[in-house]
């Protein structure tokens, strides 16, 4: 099977190395072109050719003085030469009625190609990729020109041409009406091959929003990239490009070339069953950026690389995956088979335009012509691919089938155990995170509680004050602040000791909390001073809390150890909010504790405000 695969291989290099060859051979003598009264197309003859020197440059009149020594078929295969080339050919109309012609240069791929005819006098027509289609005299992608002959006339045709993707093509004189009528064929055919490459990517786009599989993301990539470069190629898009574009679209080359590879790897799955095949093709994906980075920087030189390239990389990827012949596998052999064929006419493709093989028709065209072959057996390949994961689908769920008969009956067993499992399980966890939310509740309480007095500490105390202050500015609501310290405490504590100091400020606490309203927020700030927000609540209001505060502590008897009772008093310092953008928590309690310092000053047990307010 490996033998008669690489039979085929060997055989259809040899077939088409048979049909090309012969077709781009024509011997070359003068450059006379004689129109007659039958012929309407002229397609065989030649032409003299005169590649300028460097550092030199020339026009009509310096052409004319030249001697072209050099004369080749009117197929033109030139390759990369360093200047620009002119053309000459004389055509006489020996019919016995005038003629009008079509000159056509059939490549697109030439930066100028401008016609100079003289008869009686000079005639000049640019034309080529520096002149868009809109602006030609004959608006198509094609340099065509028109020429107008009477019976019996003579005339001498000088062409300049200039590319950086190589000189070939072939300069054919054609009837206007065939010449509209190929025209037309060549369009409808493209257009039919244009809708078969969208059928396909649509077509592979389906099975990849199905299987989610790569493999064909990377065929859908290499079969839109090699397509768009076709429709560059054949000047398809040039109607609505410049030559800016047309010379960037070339990047397009190593770029469907590197999704062949990625494509390929993919496929055959190089990473997991070939991993010398991988790092071969991952060489050639870098080596192929690295010349995409060489035409972005100099477009030329870039191009002419990519081209000196093209077949060595092209025969190292053939060659590396040859290899796999001895794999028994019918996708390996497709693939092989598919991609010597796009190896053969891209390496006929490069030939043609470093000028080794003579230009043809039939050459051009090649690669298009092959690629429809290459894109329906790669699509063959992928739908094979298909059958073997759903044969292997298949396969997989036959066993599990029979893996879940088996397992019914024991599952049947045991899934009532599980379940009781289960319910002792979920039971367990709804106590645990019960006990959990209870623990995070009590963490809290006690993060910011002060443990004594029950209050708010001094932290939390200022967190929520922080967010009073900002609501009560923003809404242009009223605040007001109370600080509150226990007169003599020192004494207290001096006298009767901390553990007495510690009751005292537990019943002021508990004081404070019925004396003043639920959506007032209490805090202990310090050893014996005291906070109190109020929002929403003016001075006035604010004032006759506090001190009603004042009044009830003042009256109230703490009993202590060895049935003794304390009377203590407090002071209270009042201030409210600000209407200023700089207020905040800090200088409102900086005031209160100014009036508290004046209420002190003043003989304590009262409450002051600062600064005065009504």
């Amino acid at each position: 099977m490996n033998t008669n695969l690489f039979s085929v291989i060997i055989k259809t290099i040899f077939m088409v190395l048979l049909i090309v060859i012969p077709t781009t051979i024509t011997a070359a003598t003068d450059a006379n072109l004689v129109l007659n009264n039958h012929d309407k197309t002229y397609t065989e003859f030649n032409v003299d050719y005169f590649i300028e020197p460097d550092g030199t440059f020339y026009d009509i009149q310096d052409i004319q003085d030249t001697n072209f020594t050099n004369t080749t078929a009117n197929t033109i295969s030139l390759g990369f030469p360093d200047n620009e080339v002119w053309f000459h050919l004389n055509i006489q109309n020996n019919s016995t009625s005038d003629k009008n012609m079509i000159l056509e240069f059939t490549e697109v791929v030439h930066k100028v190609v401008d016609l100079y005819t003289i008869s009686e006098q000079i005639t000049y027509t640019q034309n080529g990729l520096n002149i868009p289609v809109k602006n030609r005299k004959i608006q198509e992608s094609t340099p065509s020109f028109k020429l107008h002959f009477n019976a019996g006339e003579s005339k001498e045709i000088y062409i300049k041409v200039e590319s950086m993707h190589g000189i070939y093509g072939a300069i054919e004189l054609k009837d206007e009406t065939l010449y509209t009528k190929e025209i037309q064929i060549k369009k409808y055919l493209y257009l039919a091959y244009l809708t078969a490459l969208v059928t396909i990517i649509l077509y592979n786009f389906i099975y990849f929003l199905y299987f989610k599989d790569r493999v064909y993301l990377y065929y859908i990539l290499y079969v839109t990239l090699f397509g768009l470069w076709v429709a560059n190629f054949k000047g398809l898009i040039l109607p609505f490009i410049n030559q800016e574009i047309f010379d960037i679209l070339q990047l397009v080359i190593p770029l469907f070339f590197i999704s062949l590879l990625l494509f390929s790897q993919a496929i055959l799955e190089t990473e997991k069953h070939h991993k010398t095949l991988h790092k071969i093709y991952n060489s050639i994906i870098y080596i192929s950026l690295g010349t995409i980075m060489w035409m972005v920087i100099s477009p030329s030189s870039g191009f002419y690389m990519m081209n000196l390239l093209a077949t060595p990389l092209l025969l190292l990827t053939l060659g590396s995956a040859l290899w796999l012949l001895s794999v028994r596998s019918i996708i390996q052999r497709i693939y092989i088979l598919t991609l010597a064929v796009f190896s053969i006419s891209m390496t006929f493709m490069v030939l043609l335009t470093f000028g080794i093989l003579p230009y043809s028709h039939f050459l051009s065209s090649f690669i298009v012509i092959v690629s429809i072959i290459e894109i329906v057996l790669f699509s063959l390949l992928l739908a094979y691919r298909i059958n073997i994961v759903r044969k292997e689908s298949f396969e997989s769920r036959e066993k599990l089938l029979e893996q879940q008969k088996s397992e019914s009956t024991r599952l049947f067993h045991t899934v009532g155990e599980k379940t009781k499992a289960l319910n002792i399980a979920k039971k367990e966890l709804e106590e645990e995170l019960r006990k959990k939310i209870e623990l995070e509740k009590h963490l809290k309480h006690l993060a910011s509680t002060d443990p004594m007095t029950e209050l708010f500490n001094r932290r939390a105390f200022f967190d929520i004050a922080d967010l009073e202050v900002s609501g009560a500015k923003s809404n242009h609501e009223e605040l007001t602040c109370l600080v509150i310290d226990i007169d003599h405490f020192k004494n207290v504590n001096d006298t009767y000791g901390h553990d007495v100091g510690d009751i005292v400020i537990t019943a002021v606490s508990k004081l404070m909390i019925l004396n003043t309203r639920t959506k007032d927020h209490i805090g202990r700030i310090g050893g014996e001073e005291f906070a109190v927000l109020m929002p929403k609540t003016n001075a006035e209001a604010a004032y006759q809390i506090a001190d009603r505060l004042r009044e009830n502590i003042s009256k109230h008897t703490i009993p202590i150890d060895n049935h003794d009772a304390l009377k203590i008093t407090i002071s209270i310092g009042l201030s409210s909010l600000h209407n200023d953008d700089s207020e905040t928590i800090h200088t409102l309690l900086k005031r209160a504790d100014t009036a508290l310092y004046k209420a002190k000053h003043n003989g304590r047990n009262q409450v002051c405000c600062l600064p005065p307010e009504k």
